[in-house]
């Protein structure tokens, strides 16, 4: 049964839940902590520190469920997630097969996605400068430079103008 589409406050909290429980027992990629707690939640951090609404902090906070857990897009909008955020929450997650320049312009068709995937990328760039023990390894080396990638590709569109993220978050975009 579809709930009603959840707003504000709430909508973070039960966005948070959903990802807390959703990626429960994953390790963070350099295996200190979880997942949630390491990646996840610093990164809805930020979008919410950045003056950005709950539907852009939603997306954050889910901007990995699908991707890598059980968890459906179906199974988000009959918890009350806002099909907006759902939307976002699946254009952040690169498709098997898919090129990297059709999933950064399918990012760009939603504000929430662009949001969520700039500060994802901006946090797993640093994540990764900061803490590989080599950074000369072709893995970190390669990633680094995919988030990098997408930083750049991303960073014109954000909208960084409070009074549209208000708008924005307002009309549900």
């Amino acid at each position: 049964m579809l709930k009603r589409e959840l707003s504000g406050d709430v909508l973070i909290e039960r966005a948070a839940e959903i990802a807390r429980e959703a990626h429960k027992g994953q390790e963070h990629f350099f295996g200190e902590g979880s997942y949630f707690e390491m990646h996840v939640f610093p990164v809805s951090k930020i979008v919410r520190r950045l003056g950005y609404g709950a539907l852009f902090v939603a997306g954050a906070l889910l901007h990995d469920v699908p991707e890598d857990t059980e968890v459906t897009l179906d199974d988000l909008l009959e918890q009350g997630i806002p099909r907006v955020v759902v939307q976002a929450t699946d254009l952040m997650n690169k498709k098997e097969g898919q090129t990297q320049e059709d999933y950064i312009n399918g990012i760009k068709k939603s504000p929430i996605a662009v949001v969520g995937k700039y500060v994802d990328s901006a946090f797993n760039f640093s994540w990764t400068i900061l803490n590989s023990s080599d950074i000369s390894d072709i893995n970190h080396a390669s990633w680094s430079f995919e988030y990098l990638s997408n930083m750049t590709e991303l960073r014109p569109l954000l909208p960084w103008n409070l009074g549209d993220v208000a708008e924005l978050t307002k009309t549900g975009v």
